[in-house]
């Protein structure tokens, strides 16, 4: 639901015992792929339990839009032993719910020779956040897993923070301010929203200009429902988030 500024602590750097292992349907094996996603385990018991979750979130990805229509990732893991977690994670009483070593962040962009999104599930945590981010940047996804009723809203939780992590803001009109607004899904007049979305206004049924993004009631959002206003109650991303993100993911817009 949340974005936040990317929150790092660091230590005296040490060798990690930890692999970075990747996806067992994944062709290659190698990095390189326009977007990296690292799934990485906290508070799991059972290395089952994680292996089903990421699975969970990955195919929910390969059947949205407009991911369906690309095959330009590549998925990774990382299972953390309990003493890793305490190494690496640091719990904070404040927002976001822990920091991560800044230095095993690196270690990640060294063994995969490139810009990744790092998705920490967190089996028995009640936060998701995102850093507001784009496509060629590192960012940090927290998936709280108890914020979750079921498989379907677990899945559509992620889809919309990683929505963040690529860019899009969020679309609630009823919360606090949650984010700036910005392109391309979140107007502060209706002068820029006519600049961003205005020539779909029209020709795609769903697309108009609607009150409410980013926490204030006077900003405008392009449709009345999508992943990044209340996931459970969408399907998808919407047709203007939709565009975005099929040029973010051919290499269009940096």
């Amino acid at each position: 639901m949340f974005s936040f500024a990317l929150c790092f602590f660091c230590l005296v750097a040490g060798c990690f015992a930890y692999d970075i292992k990747p996806y067992t349907q994944q062709a290659s094996g190698k990095s390189g792929g326009s977007l990296n996603l690292v799934f990485c385990s906290l508070h799991y018991k059972d290395a089952a339990d994680f292996a089903r979750d990421r699975e969970t979130l990955i195919r929910r990805l390969k059947i949205t839009k407009p991911f369906d229509e690309y095959n330009n990732f590549e998925f990774w893991y990382i299972n953390l032993s309990q003493k890793e977690e305490c190494k690496v994670f640091k719990p904070t009483s404040v927002f976001p719910p822990f920091k991560v070593r800044k230095d095993f962040l690196a270690d990640i962009s060294a063994k995969l020779k490139g810009v990744y999104k790092l998705i920490i599930i967190d089996a028995e945590g009640p936060v998701s956040c995102a850093e507001l981010s784009s496509i060629d940047k590192l960012s940090l996804i927290i998936i709280g897993k108890n914020r979750y009723k079921d498989k379907d809203s677990f899945a559509k939780g992620f889809l919309h923070e990683l929505g963040h992590s690529l860019g899009l803001r969020d679309e609630y009109a009823g919360c606090g301010e949650l984010c700036p607004p910005g392109p391309p899904n979140c107007a502060a007049a209706k002068k820029e929203a006519q600049e961003w979305w205005g020539d779909l206004v029209g020709k795609d049924s769903r697309v108009n200009y609607f009150s409410g993004c980013c926490g204030k009631k006077d900003y405008i959002r392009p449709t009345v429902a999508s992943l990044m206003n209340e996931p459970d109650k969408a399907e998808d991303f919407g047709p203007v988030n939709e565009r975005y993100l099929r040029d973010v993911l051919a290499g269009t817009k940096k």
